[in-house]
């Protein structure tokens, strides 16, 4: 679940690619689509927070975060599952395992998508509970049709 906010605005939206580039210091990426509201926030704020979603975590979620735009519908409004973190943007605290803050130090245009490449400057564990795989989505999150 990526989020980053855009003056009093928080967003948020779900990404299928995130990764670790870089150990010292600790860098990462992700991957976010060249359409998506969230995607603009980024690019504007130049900060983002990602909460590693867990096994857990229902349909109900990925529809609501990853489902409609941010540009239409306030997403975190109304939802209690999450917290600030020290760079004052949201991360999740239910269906998630931990969340990192990143400030983003270089973007990669990829056609579709972008690549955000960023320095980690906060990071917590929330839970042992195991980490959603996109595998584990389509075999047994996702709605079979």
């Amino acid at each position: 679940m990526l989020t980053s906010k855009d003056g009093e605005v928080d967003n948020g939206c779900i990404v299928n690619t995130a990764f670790q580039v870089a150990s010292d210091p600790f860098k990462i990426a992700i991957s976010c689509q060249n359409w998506n509201y969230t995607k603009e926030i980024i690019e504007k704020s130049g900060v983002f927070n990602l909460s590693v979603l867990t096994e857990d975590v229902p349909f109900e979620f990925i529809k609501h975060f990853g489902m409609q735009s941010g540009k239409d519908v306030d997403k975190v409004k109304g939802y209690d599952g999450f917290e600030r973190a020290f760079n004052g943007l949201v991360y999740m605290t239910k269906h998630t395992n931990a969340y990192f803050s990143v400030k983003v130090e270089n973007k990669i245009e990829l056609g579709s998508h972008t690549l955000f490449v960023g320095t980690v400057t906060e990071s917590k564990t929330l839970s042992k509970n195991p980490s959603c795989t996109y595998a584990h989505y389509h075999k047994s999150i996702k709605p079979k049709a």
